[in-house]
């Protein structure tokens, strides 16, 4: 499960910003690669050393650790790899490998530290690395330690099976004489990852400026640095190519930067559906760069037509990298997405697309309710420097659309689809949040992991906020945690009489027994068909609606959450949830 509690006033993860923190293989040389990370950061109660630090890192040959305990875990991987008690082995001057899955990080890292390590890796269960808690221990902790993906981790173990496998994990500056990189958090991104096509019809409808800053870590000063940007559309065609060349950049992590207006910004008279790659690398015109593997940056963004989202396009929907949700927190915890658009009124909202996950493995979703929200944004402000923007407790939000997410069963990790109980259509230049939240303390919703910080300091514009007991705070986690919440759009033009001609309805007790009384905004007979969230229909019957009100036995019906359809006499329907005990 990729999950963590964060603060909402400052984010303390692990997740390495800056690229001169690198996790290198060194030997042998079929192992050679950059291998993404995160690492345990004393900013977040870790004692270990600061990668931020210039010079700090450690290169070392890699050992598995053994605590003596037997068997497999459920990965199928030694349980005396995971290092939950003390070693039975020496680790004296090695880099201890250690497998994810029980105790907490820091108990395994001191372990490790009192066998004799002299640094951690730590290898995750999932395709992913997430950022690691403190824990108990942490504080104990002196020596570096990083987090590796499942399938990195496997990559190094399986080597290490054929003979001594060298890594070198810390901060790189000064390392190599030549070394030009780019950072995430220094790069503007397009605006949005995922755009509806009615909302982009011309380059002057969507666009967006590029802009970077080029870091030099080396030890040697550059004079003839090139920045370089390409987009790649839909069908492989390099459609933008433009650079920027002669860039002198001061040794010891100093930078220059390509201000936006600098590149000419990307427009295309026309959008096809699908993804286009925004690539930017930097080189060292003439010479040789020591170490390629931060010189590039990508960014994926597309076309379509039904989503709206900053998180990351994967395979037609939005990505959730990892799931959140706030360290302190005893009501409602909300993610959201910001859309503003010229063309708004061109589109209907349908409802909302997230991911969300327990904190337990053992705890399905089964039943789980998430509520689901779009608000008008009615507070007047220019950007989040306007002296008139509001405090987190004063928004003023107006509801324009609602309704509920039921989990069917067990999607833990997976984006799914809440509808709203109607479209609403949106409107031109109006500021509208989308937004799924929760009430269980035990729910983590997803996040995807784009860096959007130099986006939010040069377009000052709300993105993806989030809510806590009902607060709210306008860049959530943090610019480098957008949420991976998208709002489902459709054509305002098919917005249809049948969705137009909804009423009102509830039931009442909810949660009920074996009684229901519905409410409905409507006389006479009608149809009531009773559905279970897989959509079975479990019960049928025709109720009279005296003053908007009709009695309901549920008697028959197991406990479990049902959806109320109620049809008029006159064609107009009603649509609501009710729970069985």
């Amino acid at each position: 499960m990729k999950k963590i509690l964060l603060s909402l006033s400052i984010v303390v993860s692990a997740l390495a910003s800056n690229a001169q923190v690198i996790v290198s293989g060194v030997s042998p040389q079929n192992i050679v690669a950059n291998y993404t990370h995160t690492w345990a950061d004393p900013a977040g109660g870790w004692g270990t050393p600061d990668f931020n630090i210039p010079n700090t890192n450690v290169e070392d040959t890699l050992m598995l650790v053994d605590d003596g305990s037997t068997g497999l875990n459920a990965q199928g991987n030694p349980v005396s790899a995971e290092g939950c008690n003390p070693l039975i082995n020496s680790l004296a001057g090695k880099i201890a490998v250690i497998y994810r899955n029980t105790c907490n990080f820091s108990v395994k890292a001191e372990n490790a530290q009192n066998a004799g390590a002299v640094g951690v890796i730590i290898i995750n269960r999932d395709p992913e690395v997430i950022a690691m808690g403190a824990g108990t221990a942490g504080a104990n902790v002196t020596i570096p330690v990083v987090m590796l993906t499942n399938t990195d981790g496997a990559t190094l173990v399986a080597e290490m099976a054929n003979g001594p496998v060298v890594v070198f994990m810390g901060n790189k500056t000064g390392l190599f004489a030549n070394d030009i990189s780019l950072l995430g958090r220094s790069t503007l991104a397009p605006k949005a990852a995922m755009v509806h096509s009615l909302l982009a019809l011309s380059g002057s409808e969507f666009n967006f400026d590029l802009g970077a800053k080029v870091f030099n870590p080396g030890n040697q000063n550059q004079t003839n640095v090139t920045l370089n940007a390409t987009v790649t559309d839909p069908s492989g065609n390099v459609v933008y190519n433009n650079s920027v060349n002669n860039l002198a950049i001061n040794s010891a992590f100093d930078s220059t930067e390509v201000a936006p207006g600098t590149l000419p910004n990307f427009s295309l008279s026309s959008y096809a559906l699908g993804e286009y790659t925004l690539v930017y690398s930097a080189s060292i015109a003439g010479g040789t760069d020591e170490y390629l593997d931060d010189n590039s940056l990508t960014y994926k963004f597309s076309f379509n037509d039904s989503v709206y989202s900053y998180a990351k396009p994967s395979n037609g929907s939005i990505n959730a990298a990892n799931h959140y949700r706030p360290g302190t927190n005893n009501q409602t915890f909300s993610i959201c997405t910001v859309i503003n658009d010229a063309n708004a009124s061109r589109v209907a909202a349908t409802g909302v697309y997230f991911s969300a996950t327990k904190a337990a493995n053992t705890d399905p979703l089964d039943g789980e309710e998430i509520a689901l929200y779009l608000y008008e944004w009615e507070d007047a402000f220019t950007d989040l420097n306007d002296v008139n923007f509001p405090a987190g407790t004063a928004w003023t939000l107006t509801e324009v659309a609602s309704g509920f997410y039921y989990y069917p069963s067990d999607l833990q990790d997976q984006i799914v689809y809440g509808a709203f109980t109607a479209p609403a259509v949106l409107e031109n230049n109006k500021r509208y949040l989308a937004c799924a939240q929760t009430v269980n303390l035990d729910l983590y919703l997803g996040y995807d992991n784009t860096d959007y910080t130099y986006n939010t300091d040069y377009y000052l514009q709300p993105m993806f906020p989030n809510e806590s007991d009902g607060t709210y705070f306008a860049i959530g986690f943090g610019s480098d945690l957008p949420t991976a919440l998208g709002v489902g759009l459709i054509d305002a033009n098919d917005v249809s009489i049948a969705e137009v001609n909804t009423v009102d309805g509830v039931a009442y007790p909810n949660p009920a027994t074996d009684n229901v009384t519905v409410s409905i905004e409507g006389e006479g007979v009608a149809t009531l068909n009773v559905t279970d969230i897989t959509g079975k229909t479990v019960l049928t019957n025709s109720i009279n609606l005296v003053g908007g009100k009709s009695d309901v036995t549920i008697a028959s019906l197991e406990s479990g959450i049902y959806i109320f359809n109620v049809t008029l006499e006159n064609g107009k329907t009603a649509q609501f949830n009710v729970v069985k005990k």
